[in-house]
Protein backbone atom coordinates (compact mmCIF):
# COMPACT_ATOMS: atom_id res chain seq x y z
CA UNK A 1 0.00 0.00 0.00
CA UNK A 2 2.91 2.21 0.35
CA UNK A 3 4.75 1.40 -2.73
CA UNK A 4 1.48 2.42 -4.27
CA UNK A 5 1.00 5.61 -2.80
CA UNK A 6 4.82 6.64 -3.32
CA UNK A 7 3.77 5.38 -7.17
CA UNK A 8 0.87 7.96 -7.29
CA UNK A 9 3.22 10.93 -5.64
CA UNK A 10 6.17 10.54 -7.61
CA UNK A 11 4.96 9.78 -10.99
CA UNK A 12 2.98 12.99 -10.62
CA UNK A 13 -0.55 11.43 -10.52
CA UNK A 14 -1.35 12.88 -7.34
CA UNK A 15 -0.30 16.36 -9.29
CA UNK A 16 -2.36 15.76 -12.08
CA UNK A 17 -5.68 15.12 -9.38
CA UNK A 18 -4.79 18.07 -6.74
CA UNK A 19 -4.31 20.55 -10.23
CA UNK A 20 -7.93 19.42 -11.42
CA UNK A 21 -9.63 19.12 -8.35
CA UNK A 22 -8.24 23.13 -7.85
CA UNK A 23 -9.56 23.71 -11.35
CA UNK A 24 -13.03 22.35 -11.17
CA UNK A 25 -13.70 24.41 -8.31
CA UNK A 26 -12.59 27.21 -9.67
CA UNK A 27 -14.52 26.89 -12.58
CA UNK A 28 -17.74 24.73 -12.09
CA UNK A 29 -19.87 27.56 -11.14
CA UNK A 30 -19.06 29.81 -14.60
CA UNK A 31 -19.72 26.21 -16.24
CA UNK A 32 -23.74 26.32 -14.20
CA UNK A 33 -24.22 29.93 -14.98
CA UNK A 34 -23.17 29.11 -18.61
CA UNK A 35 -25.57 26.00 -18.56
CA UNK A 36 -28.48 28.29 -16.86
CA UNK A 37 -28.75 31.75 -18.78
CA UNK A 38 -27.28 29.90 -22.10
CA UNK A 39 -30.51 27.26 -21.51
CA UNK A 40 -32.98 30.53 -20.92
CA UNK A 41 -31.48 32.24 -23.90
CA UNK A 42 -32.11 29.59 -26.10
CA UNK A 43 -35.38 28.89 -25.05
CA UNK A 44 -36.88 32.31 -24.61
CA UNK A 45 -35.36 34.18 -27.70
CA UNK A 46 -37.46 33.63 -30.88
CA UNK A 47 -35.39 31.67 -33.22
CA UNK A 48 -38.36 30.66 -35.23
CA UNK A 49 -38.42 34.17 -36.14
CA UNK A 50 -35.05 34.84 -37.35
CA UNK A 51 -35.47 31.76 -39.26
CA UNK A 52 -38.10 32.43 -41.37
CA UNK A 53 -36.96 36.16 -42.29
CA UNK A 54 -33.91 34.35 -43.19
CA UNK A 55 -35.94 32.00 -45.66
CA UNK A 56 -37.79 35.11 -46.73
CA UNK A 57 -34.75 37.38 -47.38
CA UNK A 58 -32.54 35.22 -49.53
CA UNK A 59 -29.22 36.59 -50.37
CA UNK A 60 -26.60 38.59 -48.32
CA UNK A 61 -29.42 39.37 -46.07
CA UNK A 62 -29.91 35.74 -45.34
CA UNK A 63 -26.30 35.01 -44.99
CA UNK A 64 -26.00 37.73 -41.89
CA UNK A 65 -29.46 36.42 -40.46
CA UNK A 66 -27.88 32.11 -41.07
CA UNK A 67 -24.75 33.62 -38.99
CA UNK A 68 -27.09 34.93 -36.72
CA UNK A 69 -28.69 32.18 -35.93
CA UNK A 70 -26.06 29.81 -35.94
CA UNK A 71 -24.47 31.78 -32.73
CA UNK A 72 -27.57 32.46 -31.06
CA UNK A 73 -27.96 28.03 -31.18
CA UNK A 74 -27.75 25.80 -28.48
CA UNK A 75 -26.16 23.54 -30.59
CA UNK A 76 -23.22 21.64 -31.03
CA UNK A 77 -21.34 19.87 -34.01
CA UNK A 78 -23.30 16.96 -33.99
CA UNK A 79 -26.45 18.65 -33.78
CA UNK A 80 -25.78 20.54 -36.72
CA UNK A 81 -24.77 18.06 -39.02
CA UNK A 82 -27.99 16.56 -39.54
CA UNK A 83 -29.50 19.73 -39.89
CA UNK A 84 -26.99 20.64 -42.44
CA UNK A 85 -27.46 17.93 -44.30
CA UNK A 86 -31.44 18.07 -44.58
CA UNK A 87 -30.76 21.91 -45.31
CA UNK A 88 -28.87 20.68 -48.64
CA UNK A 89 -31.14 17.81 -49.31
CA UNK A 90 -34.17 20.31 -49.19
CA UNK A 91 -33.01 23.06 -51.44
CA UNK A 92 -32.03 25.51 -49.08
CA UNK A 93 -29.46 27.69 -50.77
CA UNK A 94 -26.06 27.02 -50.20
CA UNK A 95 -24.63 30.51 -48.90
CA UNK A 96 -26.81 30.63 -45.93
CA UNK A 97 -26.40 26.95 -45.08
CA UNK A 98 -22.51 27.73 -44.88
CA UNK A 99 -22.82 30.25 -43.18
CA UNK A 100 -24.60 28.66 -40.47
CA UNK A 101 -22.62 25.59 -40.52
CA UNK A 102 -19.23 27.40 -39.85
CA UNK A 103 -21.17 29.79 -36.99
CA UNK A 104 -22.81 27.30 -34.91
CA UNK A 105 -19.90 24.91 -33.74
CA UNK A 106 -17.76 28.02 -32.56
CA UNK A 107 -19.87 29.87 -30.28
CA UNK A 108 -23.18 29.78 -28.52
CA UNK A 109 -24.63 31.30 -25.07
CA UNK A 110 -23.46 28.94 -22.78
CA UNK A 111 -20.10 28.83 -24.10
CA UNK A 112 -19.92 32.62 -24.59
CA UNK A 113 -20.77 32.99 -20.82
CA UNK A 114 -18.54 30.54 -19.73
CA UNK A 115 -15.69 31.84 -21.94
CA UNK A 116 -16.62 35.62 -20.30
CA UNK A 117 -16.41 33.82 -16.95
CA UNK A 118 -13.74 32.09 -17.16
CA UNK A 119 -11.37 34.16 -19.40
CA UNK A 120 -12.41 37.53 -19.48
CA UNK A 121 -15.11 39.47 -21.57
CA UNK A 122 -12.66 40.43 -24.28
CA UNK A 123 -11.37 36.72 -25.54
CA UNK A 124 -15.52 36.07 -25.27
CA UNK A 125 -16.23 38.92 -27.34
CA UNK A 126 -13.65 38.49 -29.71
CA UNK A 127 -14.90 34.48 -30.24
CA UNK A 128 -18.61 36.12 -30.69
CA UNK A 129 -17.45 38.59 -33.19
CA UNK A 130 -15.33 36.00 -35.08
CA UNK A 131 -17.80 33.59 -35.44
CA UNK A 132 -19.75 35.85 -37.10
CA UNK A 133 -17.08 37.53 -39.26
CA UNK A 134 -16.29 34.17 -40.76
CA UNK A 135 -19.75 32.97 -41.23
CA UNK A 136 -20.43 35.83 -42.99
CA UNK A 137 -17.60 35.49 -45.06
CA UNK A 138 -17.83 31.75 -45.72
CA UNK A 139 -20.92 32.77 -46.92
CA UNK A 140 -19.89 35.60 -49.29
CA UNK A 141 -17.81 33.47 -50.58
CA UNK A 142 -20.04 30.95 -51.37
CA UNK A 143 -22.62 33.28 -52.51
CA UNK A 144 -20.18 35.24 -54.77
CA UNK A 145 -18.67 31.59 -56.38
CA UNK A 146 -21.80 30.09 -57.19
CA UNK A 147 -23.18 33.35 -58.97
CA UNK A 148 -19.84 32.53 -61.21
CA UNK A 149 -20.92 28.90 -61.46
CA UNK A 150 -17.73 28.13 -60.08
CA UNK A 151 -19.05 25.16 -58.67
CA UNK A 152 -20.74 22.81 -61.64
CA UNK A 153 -22.34 20.71 -59.30
CA UNK A 154 -21.94 22.01 -55.77
CA UNK A 155 -23.48 18.97 -53.88
CA UNK A 156 -23.43 15.00 -54.71
CA UNK A 157 -25.79 12.85 -54.99
CA UNK A 158 -28.80 13.13 -52.12
CA UNK A 159 -28.09 11.36 -48.68
CA UNK A 160 -31.44 11.95 -48.09
CA UNK A 161 -34.28 11.00 -50.12
CA UNK A 162 -37.30 13.76 -49.40
CA UNK A 163 -40.72 14.06 -50.86
CA UNK A 164 -42.17 17.00 -53.27
CA UNK A 165 -44.12 18.58 -50.39
CA UNK A 166 -41.12 18.13 -47.78
CA UNK A 167 -40.60 21.98 -47.30
CA UNK A 168 -37.67 22.46 -44.65
CA UNK A 169 -37.24 25.93 -42.98
CA UNK A 170 -34.07 26.86 -40.77
CA UNK A 171 -35.85 25.93 -37.58
CA UNK A 172 -37.35 23.10 -38.02
CA UNK A 173 -34.81 20.65 -37.50
CA UNK A 174 -33.20 23.25 -35.19
CA UNK A 175 -34.84 22.46 -31.67
CA UNK A 176 -36.48 19.56 -29.94
CA UNK A 177 -40.52 19.59 -30.08
CA UNK A 178 -41.63 22.29 -27.29
CA UNK A 179 -43.88 21.16 -24.56
CA UNK A 180 -46.02 24.15 -24.90
CA UNK A 181 -44.18 25.00 -21.57
CA UNK A 182 -41.26 27.30 -22.23
CA UNK A 183 -39.87 26.64 -18.37
CA UNK A 184 -40.26 23.03 -18.69
CA UNK A 185 -38.29 23.25 -22.23
CA UNK A 186 -35.23 24.92 -20.80
CA UNK A 187 -35.16 22.48 -17.72
CA UNK A 188 -34.43 19.89 -20.53
CA UNK A 189 -32.63 21.58 -22.22
CA UNK A 190 -30.19 22.43 -19.38
CA UNK A 191 -30.36 18.94 -18.52
CA UNK A 192 -28.91 18.23 -22.08
CA UNK A 193 -26.38 20.60 -21.56
CA UNK A 194 -24.89 19.71 -18.27
CA UNK A 195 -25.12 16.04 -19.61
CA UNK A 196 -22.91 16.65 -22.71
CA UNK A 197 -20.98 19.66 -22.35
CA UNK A 198 -20.37 19.10 -19.37
CA UNK A 199 -18.96 15.41 -19.93
CA UNK A 200 -16.51 17.30 -22.17
CA UNK A 201 -15.84 19.79 -19.83
CA UNK A 202 -14.38 17.62 -17.10
CA UNK A 203 -12.03 15.39 -19.44
CA UNK A 204 -10.81 19.07 -20.81
CA UNK A 205 -10.12 19.91 -17.70
CA UNK A 206 -8.39 16.40 -17.08
CA UNK A 207 -6.52 17.21 -19.72
CA UNK A 208 -5.31 20.61 -18.67
CA UNK A 209 -4.23 18.81 -15.75
CA UNK A 210 -1.88 16.50 -17.25
CA UNK A 211 -0.69 19.63 -19.25
CA UNK A 212 0.80 21.58 -16.63
CA UNK A 213 1.95 18.74 -14.98
CA UNK A 214 3.89 17.49 -17.44
CA UNK A 215 5.05 19.89 -19.59
CA UNK A 216 7.33 22.69 -18.49
CA UNK A 217 6.29 26.25 -18.27
CA UNK A 218 9.07 27.61 -20.09
CA UNK A 219 7.94 25.18 -23.52
CA UNK A 220 4.47 26.98 -23.60
CA UNK A 221 5.70 30.09 -23.26
CA UNK A 222 8.48 29.65 -26.15
CA UNK A 223 5.93 27.92 -28.44
CA UNK A 224 2.82 29.85 -27.40
CA UNK A 225 3.61 32.90 -26.04
CA UNK A 226 5.02 35.95 -27.57
CA UNK A 227 6.65 34.27 -30.65
CA UNK A 228 5.45 35.19 -33.89
CA UNK A 229 4.59 31.68 -34.97
CA UNK A 230 2.46 30.97 -32.11
CA UNK A 231 -0.88 31.41 -33.43
CA UNK A 232 0.72 29.03 -36.38
CA UNK A 233 1.07 26.55 -33.89
CA UNK A 234 -1.87 26.71 -31.88
CA UNK A 235 -3.94 26.43 -35.14
CA UNK A 236 -1.80 23.17 -35.87
CA UNK A 237 -2.19 21.78 -32.30
CA UNK A 238 -6.08 22.75 -32.36
CA UNK A 239 -7.12 20.33 -35.22
CA UNK A 240 -5.84 17.00 -34.03
CA UNK A 241 -7.20 18.23 -30.49
CA UNK A 242 -10.82 16.19 -30.14
CA UNK A 243 -12.62 19.43 -28.30
CA UNK A 244 -15.49 21.34 -28.63
CA UNK A 245 -16.00 25.16 -28.51
CA UNK A 246 -16.71 24.62 -24.66
CA UNK A 247 -14.82 21.92 -23.54
CA UNK A 248 -11.78 23.57 -24.86
CA UNK A 249 -12.06 26.39 -21.96
CA UNK A 250 -9.94 24.61 -19.36
CA UNK A 251 -7.38 23.58 -21.81
CA UNK A 252 -7.00 27.11 -22.93
CA UNK A 253 -7.33 28.52 -19.31
CA UNK A 254 -4.49 26.30 -18.08
CA UNK A 255 -2.38 27.41 -21.54
CA UNK A 256 -3.01 30.79 -20.76
CA UNK A 257 -2.06 30.72 -17.05
CA UNK A 258 1.38 29.10 -18.13
CA UNK A 259 2.05 31.86 -20.78
CA UNK A 260 -0.40 31.00 -24.24
CA UNK A 261 -0.60 34.48 -25.82
CA UNK A 262 -4.21 35.56 -26.09
CA UNK A 263 -3.85 35.51 -30.38
CA UNK A 264 -2.92 31.58 -30.22
CA UNK A 265 -5.85 31.14 -27.63
CA UNK A 266 -8.82 32.58 -29.81
CA UNK A 267 -7.25 30.80 -33.00
CA UNK A 268 -7.41 27.19 -30.70
CA UNK A 269 -10.87 28.15 -29.93
CA UNK A 270 -11.45 29.12 -33.53
CA UNK A 271 -10.02 26.21 -36.07
CA UNK A 272 -10.21 23.20 -33.48
CA UNK A 273 -14.23 23.30 -33.21
CA UNK A 274 -14.44 23.58 -36.90
CA UNK A 275 -12.35 21.37 -37.93
CA UNK A 276 -13.60 18.68 -35.44
CA UNK A 277 -13.91 14.87 -37.35
CA UNK A 278 -17.46 14.78 -37.44
CA UNK A 279 -18.50 18.06 -39.30
CA UNK A 280 -15.43 17.34 -41.59
CA UNK A 281 -16.59 14.02 -42.65
CA UNK A 282 -20.19 15.29 -43.17
CA UNK A 283 -18.83 18.12 -45.33
CA UNK A 284 -17.16 16.15 -47.76
CA UNK A 285 -20.08 13.53 -47.79
CA UNK A 286 -22.35 16.29 -48.67
CA UNK A 287 -20.41 18.54 -51.37
CA UNK A 288 -18.25 18.18 -53.65
CA UNK A 289 -14.21 18.96 -53.11
CA UNK A 290 -14.38 22.46 -54.47
CA UNK A 291 -16.78 23.57 -51.61
CA UNK A 292 -15.08 21.47 -49.05
CA UNK A 293 -11.68 23.22 -49.31
CA UNK A 294 -13.24 26.65 -49.61
CA UNK A 295 -14.95 25.84 -46.18
CA UNK A 296 -11.85 24.00 -44.46
CA UNK A 297 -9.30 27.01 -46.01
CA UNK A 298 -11.85 29.47 -44.83
CA UNK A 299 -12.07 28.72 -40.90
CA UNK A 300 -8.23 27.41 -40.74
CA UNK A 301 -7.17 30.86 -42.52
CA UNK A 302 -9.55 32.90 -41.79
CA UNK A 303 -8.99 31.56 -37.68
CA UNK A 304 -5.23 32.50 -38.09
CA UNK A 305 -5.74 36.05 -39.47
CA UNK A 306 -8.30 36.40 -36.61
CA UNK A 307 -5.89 35.37 -33.71
CA UNK A 308 -2.73 37.45 -35.39
CA UNK A 309 -5.12 40.58 -35.27
CA UNK A 310 -6.92 40.00 -31.79
CA UNK A 311 -2.84 39.45 -30.67
CA UNK A 312 -2.67 43.23 -31.90
CA UNK A 313 -5.00 44.44 -30.06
Amino acid sequence: MESLNNFFITSGLYSVWSVAVNMFFRLWYFVVIGIVIGSLISVFVPTQKLSEACNRKGGIPSIVLASLLGVISPLGSYAVIPIFAVMLSTGVPIAPVMSFLVASPLINPFIFITTWGVLGPSLAMARLLSALALGILCGLMFHYLNKKNFFAELVRNNPIKSGNNRKKDFISKLTQKSSGNKWLDALKLMYRMAKYPGKYFLISILIAAIVDTYIPQSFIVMTLGASRFSVLLAAAMSIPFYVCGGGAIPIIYGLMNMGMSSGAALTFFIAGPATRISPMVTVAFLVRKKAFFIYFLTVVIGGIALGYLYGLI
